[in-house]
């Protein structure tokens, strides 16, 4: 499937003010495929998974066989459930359900607090969406916070850079069109308000004028489906404090879709989103970068699978019930890949 030059236009609405940004857009189209550049990583020496929580590398692993175990803690707990059917299960005999309700629940969240934060840090799932459910914003994360003494971020704001930064993968909404992207939070984030990525009241706006900076994926991960298990993995790296070293990555079934680092495309910074679509751009210039963090300290510490569906969201799936599934996670300090073998 080729990836095809055209734009999007999307209204955010934030607060009663509707703003049209020119947004990549991701044709979906059913039918067509192409090969995969698939690269083997950590995974490829344990097939199925057996024993990978036992390799030096790797952090955090379970496929749910013994239950909702090993996780720092939850959010709406009886939200998140254990699903055996062998119709819906990836891995081995199980894999986790968080199911979000609408006007009842809007779903659950899995944390998982590092033992020993990372400067690097590689976060492998396997996903696959209820035919049903409506696409979330809100997935899967990772995010570097001061705990001692602890800052707790805000949407809306930008976060000091010695006091956290996070991304989250974002799975598309293809009834729109829209691949998946990074929702960024950092000390250098740029603002929704004005064409500079400047807020409105400056230097800080009016307090809410730094939301998530989307990146969107630089090539095309191919057609998306309901019903169907995808291998994510997504890597935050950060950066040298005065550099603009720090980097994310990701990949769809091992196939990587996206790396934004320093040079990674040309192309321009409008409001809240680096533009990279060649017939929109003037005068493009390579991305610069990410300076994540001004403390050395400040590493990543959490990894949070998300699962917020609120009600104005829940209410466009088929039956108000919106539903995810998540099996064979693996968090490590370097890349896992998909899973091999049985």
């Amino acid at each position: 499937m080729r990836r095809e030059k055209a734009i999007g236009i999307m209204f955010v609405l934030f607060f009663g003010i509707s703003i049209s940004l020119v947004l990549p857009a991701v044709v979906f189209a059913e039918g067509q495929s192409k090969p995969k550049a698939v690269e083997p990583g950590l995974a490829a020496k344990y097939p199925g998974d057996k024993n990978i929580s036992q390799d030096a590398d790797v952090i955090f692993a379970t496929g749910f066989e013994n239950g909702i175990v090993g996780w720092t803690k939850f959010r709406n707990k009886p939200g998140i459930t254990i699903n055996k059917d062998p119709a819906i299960v990836c891995g081995d005999s199980a894999c986790v359900q968080i199911t979000a309700i609408h006007k009842k629940d809007e779903g659950g969240d899995l944390w998982f607090y590092l033992p020993e934060p990372q400067d690097q840090l590689y976060v492998r799932f396997y996903v696959r969406f209820h035919k049903d459910t409506f696409m979330a914003g809100h997935f899967v994360k990772m995010r570097a916070v001061k705990l001692k003494p602890r800052f707790w971020p805000s949407a809306g704001s930008r976060p000091p850079g010695d006091k956290a930064y996070w991304s989250t993968i974002c799975p598309p909404y293809p009834e729109e069109n829209k691949s998946w992207r990074f929702y960024t939070y950092w000390h250098e984030m740029h603002s929704w308000q004005n064409d500079d990525g400047s807020p409105n009241n400056p230097p800080d706006g009016d307090g809410r004028s730094f939301y998530g900076n989307t990146f969107y994926s630089l090539k095309d991960p191919g057609t998306f489906e309901r019903e169907k298990w995808y291998c994510v993995e997504f890597m935050l790296k950060a950066n040298t404090p005065g550099k603009h070293d720090g980097e994310q990555a990701a990949w769809i079934d091992g196939e990587k879709i996206m790396h934004w680092k320093t040079g990674c495309v040309d192309g321009m910074w409008f409001r809240d989103r680096f533009r990279f679509c060649e017939d929109l751009i003037k005068n493009p210039k390579p991305f610069e970068g990410f300076s994540w963090r001004t403390d050395p300290n400040l590493k990543i510490n959490i990894a949070k699978f998300e699962w917020w569906v609120p009600d104005y969201q829940s209410v466009k799936s088929t039956n108000g019930i919106c539903i995810v599934y998540f099996d064979d996670i693996v968090i490590a300090k370097k890349y896992i890949g998909p899973r091999m073998g049985n």
